[in-house]
């Protein structure tokens, strides 16, 4: 497979995308009616030939993750025999999902994370090192290797190493790009500099940050993308992956929202009721894949709050554009009365040098309000100033507890390594 970014709609006008979209959106109606179970069911009286303007898409039923956790087989199209990969959902939102992949699905992720690579301006000339993990039958890092496998870039696949086998990485591959989770890489980037190795020397010019926000609301770059950018002298990009769309929306050179992929997803930011959302105004991400054989979805609810990004794009792409992720529909919190973010607490703690790490543990009956606290790993001279700021930045208080990196991990788990937030509201708990 060769990698033509001709074949993306992205910068076509507004009007060619929607009129692109509504053709699609008959064909994968027709396709999904034909070969998956549950939406044969589900869309009993749908006539894709009724769609006639974007506006209409609204009128469709919403897939809830619920349906693929009871049991993905009936919403899978595709027959068992052509499925050649199979990966998982990490299960931080309850027990994973198991989503079967094509030949042709696996070619579409390696096309959506060329895309995206692309717009960050990465090509054959590159050198990427992946610090991400390989197992645990995780698409996102398999999405990552094949979309620079499929723009000819140099890859090395470093796992999650320790900063003495970091080191020897950066000084015998010589990246220019870095990839993985900004707690992670800042992690690495504090033990680099105590032993006397000089980031910003490395010839690192771009930094990936993946399942972690790198902004904040207000679309600035973040505390730790900051303090990314001015150890390594490098740029950072963000790029938001989830497993069941087999997609993910990405920064471009300007950095200003995740890009979809209009030819590969459409995307809309709903309200309770399924109802589209003006620009800027926080919502529920849904999603609607083209191209997927093994699982495709109609308006899949993801779960995540983000708000969508006005205008087009001054890299001159027109496609949809998401904000950072501002939490989980069933993640925020209420203190107090009010409503708070969960990137807002996030964001502000990771402003403060002197926290090691953090969780945020969170508990309540979801009759009187939430309980919320803040594990962290510092002095106890700190506390003072770490709730302080915390309550500057959310408008109310968390207690702040002592903790250390060593415990903080193991209330996360081995399976959510760089995990923020821990939520017992639910039944068992989840981790974030």
């Amino acid at each position: 497979m060769n990698f033509n970014p001709g074949l993306s709609w992205e910068f076509l006008s507004a009007d060619e995308i929607a009129a692109k979209t509504i053709r699609a959106l008959r064909n994968h109606i027709q396709y999904v009616k034909a070969s998956s179970p549950y939406y044969k069911e589900a869309l009993k009286g749908v006539v894709p030939e009724d769609l006639r303007t974007i506006d209409d898409i609204a009128g469709l039923p919403l897939t809830d993750r619920t349906v693929l956790a009871a049991g993905s087989a009936a919403v899978a199209a595709a027959a068992p025999s052509a499925i050649i990969e199979t990966v998982a959902t990490s299960g931080a939102t309850g027990r994973p999902i198991f989503i079967g992949l094509t030949d042709s699905d696996l070619d579409r992720l390696a096309f959506s994370e060329a895309l995206s690579f692309n717009a960050m301006g990465i090509s054959s000339s590159d050198r990427v090192l992946l610090l991400v993990g390989m197992d645990g039958m995780a698409l996102p890092s398999l999405g990552y290797y094949r979309g620079l496998t499929l723009l000819h870039a140099t890859i090395g696949r470093a796992g999650l190493p320790g900063h003495q086998l970091f080191r020897q990485y950066l000084e015998e591959f010589r990246p220019t790009v870095l990839l993985g989770a900004p707690s992670f890489l800042r992690r690495l980037t504090l033990d680099l500099t105590k032993n006397g190795y000089r980031p910003a020397e490395s010839g690192v010019q771009k930094i990936v940050g993946v399942g972690e926000s790198l902004k904040n609301a207000d679309m600035s770059i973040n505390a730790p993308g900051k303090k990314l950018e001015e150890d390594w002298n490098a740029k950072v990009f963000g790029s938001y992956a989830i497993t069941e769309l087999a997609d993910s929306f990405a920064d471009c050179l300007e950095r200003s929202g995740g890009h979809a992929h209009p030819e590969l997803l459409y995307a809309e930011v709903v309200d309770d009721k399924g109802n589209p959302l003006p620009d800027n105004t926080p919502g529920e991400l849904v999603a609607t894949t083209f191209g997927i054989e093994g699982m495709p979805l109609l308006r899949y609810r993801t779960g995540d709050i983000t708000f969508r990004v006005p205008g087009d794009c001054a890299c001159g792409r027109k496609s949809f554009r998401i904000g950072p992720i501002l939490g989980r529909t069933d993640e925020m919190l209420k203190v107090n009365n009010q409503s708070v973010f969960p990137l807002v607490v996030t964001n502000a703690l990771d402003e403060l040098d002197e926290i090691g790490d953090y969780i945020i543990t969170i508990g309540g009956d979801g009759l009187h309000g939430d309980r919320a606290s803040i594990h962290v790993a510092a002095q106890p001279s700190a506390v003072e100033r770490i709730a302080n700021h915390v309550r500057n930045a959310a408008r109310v208080s968390f207690p702040i507890l002592i903790s250390n990196v060593s415990t903080i991990q193991s209330m996360r788990g081995a399976w959510r390594r760089n995990a923020r937030i821990l939520d017992e509201r639910h039944s068992g708990f989840r981790r974030g």
